[in-house]
């Protein structure tokens, strides 16, 4: 499995199988990029007003097998309060600071990492009052 993102609000996740490391690699690589999402970013916090997009705009979920993540919006400065898998997909994302809550059997690393992307897609399926005019 593997996460590219441009740590400037894009990322895409792609799972490559082979038998050798390399090739699988290359793979996932390519599934990845073409798996590319926008994520939606913003302050949603309502403990911090600096209208900066180092978070998630609002409340969102993702679900994958028995795995749902609930991505909270965060105040500037918290950081990434998550486990060390969703670190690293919130990272590549560009998101500096939220809180999550996780449910289920987040040991299962595959699980968990497709419930965090399905997460931050969801950040795109509302509009923003800036997208209305």
């Amino acid at each position: 499995m593997v996460v590219v993102g441009d740590e400037d609000g894009h990322i895409g996740v792609g799972i490559g199988k082979a038998k050798q490391i390399r090739v699988a690699i290359e793979k996932a690589i390519m599934n990845a990029k073409l798996n590319i999402i926008p994520v939606r970013r913003g302050c949603g916090s309502w403990e911090c007003s600096c209208n900066e997009p180092h978070s998630v705009p609002i409340k969102v979920s993702g679900k994958s097998g028995s795995v749902e993540v609930i991505l909270i919006p965060a105040p500037k400065g918290v950081g990434l309060v998550a486990g060390e898998v969703a670190k690293v997909v919130l990272r590549m994302a560009g998101i500096k600071d939220v809180w999550t809550r996780t449910i289920g059997e987040t040991r299962t690393t595959l699980n968990f990492v497709k419930a965090t992307y399905e997460a931050l897609k969801n950040t795109y399926k509302f509009k923003h009052p800036k997208d209305w005019s």
